[in-house]
């Protein structure tokens, strides 16, 4: 039996040397773009968030140059780009090549807490080593003294305009697309992914459907998309970042299903974003996007050692997210009265098999308490609209829980509150992401041991927690007396 092999050569896209002179951007007959006078959007001020902007292209006048004027692209078939290259450091590249887009904000990162703080154990060293994070936690293996510039390493949050754009739909990491790329450049801000092929060039230019082309699109797609875990963390601040530098005008690029959907529906109940400009990403079609202006945001520099590059996380975007999402005034019948325990469906992984002895440990403990009248139990099973799971966890006083989705919820308690999240040690390594969101939003984290691996259920160790829950119990009594 013969078997053919047929390689597709796509032809050379065509030298941009050749393109059309500046023309006025304009979108088809009979609408045009209107240049009105800018303003903060209501939203910023009103959540208190503009000190973490510094409206960049606003401030230098480039808000209305790099809308009003790009290079139009011809291109509207399928090509290989013959020399695109990778650009890191966007802010050198945008102000030597002023035609391909430009810087729409750049802002230094909030700086931490001065010393930086530290996850509370019964015995730090002990407890790292056991969940084995004693080598692999920043927190674990540095001192404090130096923490600041590891978590992150990053010094700044820069927001991009690139003209003529195309979004990837994940050509190095299925889960990680939402690179920006033209047939001369392909952005990499972070790497987002440790394959080899995370910094490489994209060189093959797609053909667009007519339903894929737009004037202004928001890119806030990014790493494992709708994941519960991961949404809200990573790409909700990236995303309130373009909504608050970036026009109206443009539509808003965003994942599609999971945790993705129900947050849109409390950013548009909360007056950020309006519902007719989301487009939503579907991970299954993954169709090609492209805009006369992309606009992509992210943390800078691009950091090179993966070993310690903490990129994400950062105390601003934590700080971003809680304000805009869960700083409304409590009604008058609302206050922080919830021990609040994640339960994870029985049997899967890390479910805790000794939930119901927390829950009997917890009860009685709360009982011979001077707490008992101001502070109830509940369970947490990711029942119903995240906007209840929000005004749940605004009321949180202690949230404890094994590590996952569940814990992303911290993201709406205020600072002071007491988290303590549950290890493991077997499978893929405890990861230290809830540890740097919860330090970061000014709460009292705490590790727990915990035996067993990654995609099973585990065992807390419960003597670890019984000490740690009294411990915390002391001092919010201790905090009650002297209120």
């Amino acid at each position: 039996m013969t078997t053919w092999y047929f390689t597709i050569r796509l032809p050379t896209c065509p030298d941009r040397s050749s393109a059309m002179p500046l023309v006025s951007l304009q979108l088809p007959e009979p609408k045009t773009i209107v240049f009105e006078q800018w303003q903060i959007p209501n939203w910023v001020q009103r959540f208190n968030v503009s000190h973490l902007f510094d409206w960049t292209w606003h401030k230098n006048g480039d808000f209305k140059r790099c809308r009003a004027s790009i290079v139009q692209s011809s291109q509207s078939s399928a090509c290989k780009a013959a020399s695109a290259i990778v650009v890191n450091d966007v802010i050198d590249y945008f102000h030597s090549h002023p035609n391909e887009g430009c810087i729409v904000d750049n802002v230094a990162r909030l700086p931490n807490l001065i010393p930086h703080p530290l996850p509370r154990a019964r015995s730090l060293t002990d407890t790292c080593s056991s969940l084995h994070i004693d080598h692999k936690w920043v927190i674990c293996s540095k001192s404090q003294s130096e923490l600041d510039k590891w978590l992150p390493a990053t010094k700044r949050f820069v927001t991009i305009a690139v003209f003529n754009a195309f979004i990837d739909t994940g050509h190095c990491h299925s889960e990680v697309p939402g690179t920006v790329f033209t047939d001369l450049a392909t952005f990499h801000f972070q790497r987002w992914t440790n394959k080899r092929c995370s910094n490489d060039p994209i060189s093959n230019i797609p053909q667009i459907k007519n339903e894929y082309r737009h004037i202004e699109l928001i890119d806030s797609i990014g790493n494992y998309l709708p994941a519960p875990g991961h949404f809200a963390p990573q790409q909700l601040p990236r995303l309130l970042r373009l909504l608050a530098t970036v026009p109206t005008t443009a539509k808003v690029l965003v994942a599609k299903g999971g945790v993705a959907d129900p947050l849109i529906d409390v950013l548009v109940e909360r007056g950020i974003v309006t519902r007719d400009r989301i487009v939503q990403f579907d991970k299954d079609i993954r169709p090609n996007h492209f805009a006369n202006i992309v606009y992509r945001s992210d943390s800078w520099p691009y950091l090179r050692d993966k070993d310690n590059s903490h990129y994400i996380h950062d105390r601003t975007d934590m700080q971003l997210v809680h304000r805009v999402m869960a700083t409304d005034k409590l009604a008058a019948t609302d206050k922080k009265d919830c021990i609040i325990l994640i339960k994870r469906r029985d049997g899967d992984a890390r479910s805790i098999i000794e939930h119901l002895d927390l829950i009997a440990f917890m009860s009685s403990a709360l009982n011979k308490s001077k707490m008992s009248s101001d502070l109830r139990i509940e369970i947490f099973e990711a029942r119903g609209h995240i906007r209840d799971h929000i005004a749940l966890f605004r009321r949180a006083r202690i949230i404890v829980g094994p590590h996952g989705a569940g814990m992303m919820n911290i993201l709406w308690s205020s600072p002071e509150t007491h988290v303590v999240e549950i290890g493991y040690t077997t499978g893929m390594t405890f990861p230290e992401m809830y540890a740097e969101m919860s330090l970061h939003l000014e709460h009292h984290y705490w590790i727990c041991k915990g035996h067993g691996d990654y995609s099973a259920p585990i065992n807390v160790d419960m003597d670890d927690f019984m000490y740690i829950f009294n411990q915390i119990m002391h001092e919010i009594e201790i905090e009650k007396a002297r209120s």
